[in-house]
């Protein structure tokens, strides 16, 4: 509690919050019924989310371990009073109670500063002790502990990237789900009404009892549809509020993200990646980390120096006391039982697991811009084809109007049109949406993802 006292709890969460928000204000919280952009979507989630908390909090202690690596080169400054009481030996001198005698000062002189009473020895002593470690081991650590902060810091930033795609692929979900319910609750009504046309050429012995078990049947896989989809968004939008730390999220959802039309050849994103994505910064601050751990268990075999020195303010009997001493200790490993080897090796085996993770990981990272890299020009080339089954739909759509205005259709053949038109509709609107979610794994991929993304890929957003 005292230390809570003392210390700007304020403060020291903005140390990570610098790193997260790059001076960026805070974004008001969400409010109901409020319109979610992608952009404030993120910052929210950029500003609330627990997982980027924690993460932060993992930095700010690397923060502080560092600051005790510092604290290893300073001295140590302590007070240290201190009383004692001991029996007297057997055949010392008395004293009366109250106040020593003469003989009692000399026994004092001979015991060490202790003051006899009785058959009681008894020594108060105040002083002040400063110590100093002078060791080549701290100066590894050290730099193991730097290297440590950047790696930790890279982390953080490897986290924000992770949590704000995971934000915009829930987004994006939502909005699919949304448009997926709303053209199946108009299949719905197209399929109650094929229901009743092929109930009615029932009746008059115009169709099977086979038609109409099957457009029933039609019926009710839609309206299971329908349902899943509904609660898609619902589970959509809980999700959502979780990961933007929102009490809820009802509003509507404004898509007004737009991605390139071309990209850059895939060389030039994977030479991005290696150069600035956090992960691979982290693992490559690692390895140096590693590399300072050999050093610090290696110097274990050198000598060391600490230096104890103490002043008394007080000491009793203090005419027969010194007023200060000091010590200087030297120490020089000669055997360790196999100690100090053990950790050098273990030193080792670490290096080479940090070395094995890195190269690992950047193989991972560059097979993973080339998949994001893909998987968006693929999509680009669906979404071509898309548009053009949209304009067949619609034309076709366009003619059974005219067609049914002239006598030539009855009213389920334009229904019919319509399905099929939103039907192109949703998929060319999902496809656009999964293009945007590729576009930003692919900044993700490249570390490029950040919370203001979404304001540079508007329309005169500079992108």
């Amino acid at each position: 509690m005292v230390g809570g006292c003392v210390i700007d709890q304020t403060k020291e969460v903005q140390t990570y919050r610098d790193v997260l928000d790059q001076h960026a204000p805070k974004p008001k919280p969400l409010e109901p019924g409020e319109t979610l952009t992608l952009e404030r979507a993120l910052a929210l989630a950029n500003a609330d989310n627990e997982q980027l908390a924690s993460q932060g909090e993992t930095y700010l202690q690397s923060l502080i371990n560092k600051n005790r690596a510092v604290a290893a080169f300073l001295p140590s400054v302590s007070f240290q009073p201190n009383f004692t009481l001991e029996q007297a030996p057997k055949g010392g001198a008395t004293a009366s109670p109250g106040a020593p005698s003469t003989s009692a000062a000399a026994a004092a002189a001979s015991s060490g500063g202790y003051v006899q009473q009785g058959n009681v020895l008894r020594r108060f002593e105040a002083p002040v002790v400063g110590s100093m470690n002078l060791s080549y081991y701290n100066v590894p650590t050290l730099k193991g502990a730097e290297t440590t902060v950047v790696q930790q810091r890279q982390l953080l930033l490897d986290a924000q990237a992770t949590v704000l795609l995971n934000v915009a692929q829930t987004y994006y979900q939502v909005l699919i789900s949304t448009r997926q319910a709303a053209v199946l609750q108009d299949s719905l009504a197209l399929q109650a009404a094929r229901v009743r046309d092929v109930e009615g050429r029932f009746k008059v012995r115009l169709a099977l009892a086979l038609e109409v078990s099957q457009a029933r049947s039609a019926q009710s896989a839609t309206q299971v549809l329908l349902t899943q989809a509904k609660n898609d968004v619902r589970n959509g939008r809980r999700t959502l509020a979780v990961l933007i730390g929102a009490a809820q999220v009802d509003g509507p959802l404004v898509d007004e993200t737009v991605p390139p039309e071309q990209l850059s050849p895939v060389s030039t994103y994977v030479e991005q990646a290696v150069a600035r994505r956090p992960d691979l910064l982290a693992a490559q601050a690692a390895v140096k980390a590693a590399h300072y751990a050999v050093d610090a268990a290696v110097s274990e075999y050198y000598p060391s120096v600490s230096l104890n020195v103490a002043g008394f303010l007080y000491r009793e009997n203090y005419a027969n006391a010194t007023k200060w001493d000091g010590i200087l200790l030297a120490n020089l490993p000669i055997f360790s039982p196999g100690t100090i080897k053990a950790d050098v090796r273990t030193a080792w085996s670490r290096l080479r697991q940090a070395a094995l993770f890195e190269s690992y990981l950047r193989r991972q990272i560059e097979q993973g811009v080339q998949s994001a890299y893909d998987n968006f020009v693929t999509s680009g080339g669906q979404l071509t084809e898309l548009q053009r089954e949209v304009l067949a739909a619609s034309d076709a759509y366009q003619q059974s109007v005219q067609l049914e205005k002239n006598g030539l259709a009855i009213p389920l053949d334009v229904l019919t049109a319509q399905n099929t038109l939103l039907n192109a509709k949703l998929q060319y609107a999902s496809e656009a949406f999964s293009r945007t979610v590729y576009y930003l794994d692919l900044l993700r991929t490249t570390g490029d993802l950040n919370p203001r993304t979404p304001e540079s890929l508007q329309p005169g957003g500079g992108k």
